[in-house]
């Protein structure tokens, strides 16, 4: 089993991400934290997920959220590729 970590910072796409989720085929999280990052809001959600099928789905998840490039952001640890984080993005 593999666990896969997706932080979502800022209350404002908390709704949107969840609804991300469930496109992308992840049921429920095993265990749902929430803390704070400076004044902003974060949900820190992990998935425990068969080691067949993680790939497909973080690939999948990343495919639907990167989608909607002008709401979300989603980034993950250059070399820990099961640890993703979900900001808003920065429009110049």
């Amino acid at each position: 089993m593999a666990l896969l970590r997706v932080s979502v910072v800022g209350q404002d796409l908390f709704k949107i991400v969840e609804e991300k989720f469930e496109l992308a085929g992840f049921n429920t999280a095993n265990q749902v934290k929430t803390g704070m990052l400076g004044n902003l809001k974060i949900l820190a959600y992990t998935f425990e997920l068969e080691d067949q099928e993680i790939i497909e789905k973080r690939k999948k998840l990343m495919q639907v959220m990167s989608e909607d490039y002008l709401r979300l952001m989603p980034m993950f640890v250059n070399g820990d590729w099961m640890r993703i984080f979900v900001f808003k993005p920065i429009h110049i």
